[in-house]
């Protein structure tokens, strides 16, 4: 399997003969006010975005646009393009005001954070998980973006807060999928 980084500057996508910017999902940091290491600090999340907020994946045998980080064929999906021009601003807002988070399971077992933002009248998941990058600072990868419903209820949440400083002290990949 291919595995790269996730890009943390985009320009556009060919489709046919359209062009779509993507400029909007360049990476940017934002600070978890008065969360850091030491009383007072902020923690900095600096946030990079998968292709997957922007295309699925390609049906066998069918042409596609890009290859994700993984290697794996991707095909635009101008819903989630569309969702993905208020991301940015979204993610901000539960950075910046410590939202709620939660750990979800994928259908192939991993673990990931997930959080839950509302788009055009809809609830999208925005699966993301973090890795340290030094003292008072992460990495949120947000990994994919897609409308979901959720029963809030059956759900324990946790602070964005709780899972960055447990990846800053335990200096490791939250959530962790050995």
């Amino acid at each position: 399997m291919v595995v790269v980084a996730i890009p943390a500057v985009y320009f556009w996508i060919a489709v046919g003969t359209d062009r779509h910017d993507l400029s909007h999902l360049n990476a940017f940091a934002a600070l978890i006010p008065g969360k850091g290491s030491d009383p007072g600090t902020d923690i900095k999340v600096t946030i990079v975005f998968s292709c997957h907020v922007f295309t699925e994946r390609a049906k066998h045998g069918h042409d596609h646009h890009m290859l994700d980080h993984h290697g794996t064929r991707r095909v635009f999906d101008a819903d989630r393009y569309e969702m993905s021009k208020q991301l940015c601003v979204r993610i901000r807002e539960s950075i910046e005001n410590n939202s709620l988070t939660h750990m979800s399971r994928s259908f192939g077992g991993a673990e990931n954070l997930i959080f839950v933002e509302m788009a055009d009248g809809r609830t999208w998941s925005v699966v993301y998980c973090l890795e340290p990058q030094g003292f008072n600072d992460v990495r949120m990868e947000v990994l994919s973006a897609h409308p979901k419903v959720i029963v809030a209820s059956r759900i324990s949440r946790k602070p964005l807060s709780y899972f960055a400083r447990k990846c800053l002290f335990e200096k490791r990949r939250i959530p962790h999928n050995d």
